[in-house]
């Protein structure tokens, strides 16, 4: 037997994906299905993302990832003013998320469901209106399965999901979290690695200001296939402006 097929009997064992190949989510697991989990630090979780003196990007930060990209400033601009309208962390310095219950009921395979963090289906409630409610949600969450609350949120001045924190090169969700917290800078890194990873900065540059059709793309797999419906696009084309 290889050892990915070892690691695959395992994670089934423990009630996780799979894949072989071992991470985060298999330790996590395999602490708790061996009940050596301490117990969940609820205070000591949150503190840990919180930085009231997170610094600021800088226009030559932004021209830096527009160069990465071979993009314009604007093109970078744009992103952030959809997604967050320029906000990046909250007012007791902890970074702007968006939790998503449905997402977190998929990475837990609904076993938390329903709840106020955990249900089925996108739109089943509504978002709560502050972000102490969404860090209340992500708090809820992260006392069942810290990895996979993590993973359920969208973090930061460009909203990247917790979950594409492998596939950007973070060593785990903890470190992607982390340095969400750490700058705005750390926030615009993960964006560029996002848009390198999905070989999105052609849809991007093709983006114009003014004309929603031109946006499209760019929206779709950025957004999702719902963008239309939320007129990611038209937001796009006017931030552009």
């Amino acid at each position: 037997m290889g050892v990915h097929e070892s690691w695959r009997l395992i994670q089934r064992w423990a009630g996780v994906k799979d894949d072989g190949i071992p991470g985060a989510r298999t330790a996590s697991a395999l602490v708790s299905k061996i009940g050596l989990a301490k117990p969940f630090d609820r205070a000591a979780f949150l503190t840990r993302y919180v930085n009231r003196t997170a610094p600021a990007i800088t226009p030559a930060h932004i021209e830096e990832a527009a160069k990465r990209l071979n993009v314009t400033p604007a093109h970078i601009r744009m992103v952030r003013t959809v997604e967050s309208g320029g906000r990046s962390f909250d007012d007791q310095g902890r970074p702007v998320i968006l939790f998503e219950p449905h997402i977190f009921h998929r990475r837990t395979g609904g076993k938390y469901s329903p709840s106020a963090f955990s249900y089925a289906k996108w739109g089943d409630r509504p978002y709560p209106k502050d972000y102490d409610g969404r860090w209340t949600q992500l708090g809820d969450a992260a006392a069942q399965d810290e990895v996979a609350a993590l993973e359920s949120a969208s973090w930061g001045l460009f909203q990247i999901m917790g979950f594409h924190w492998q596939a950007l090169g973070y060593s785990t969700v903890q470190d992607f979290a982390e340095r969400m917290a750490r700058s705005e800078a750390e926030h615009l890194e993960a964006v560029v690695r996002f848009i390198e990873k999905n070989g999105l900065a052609p849809a991007l540059r093709r983006c114009k200001a003014g004309d929603p059709d031109s946006c499209r793309d760019f929206a779709r797999a950025y957004n999702g296939s719902g963008y239309a419906a939320q007129i990611y696009h038209v937001k796009m084309a006017g931030a552009l402006k």
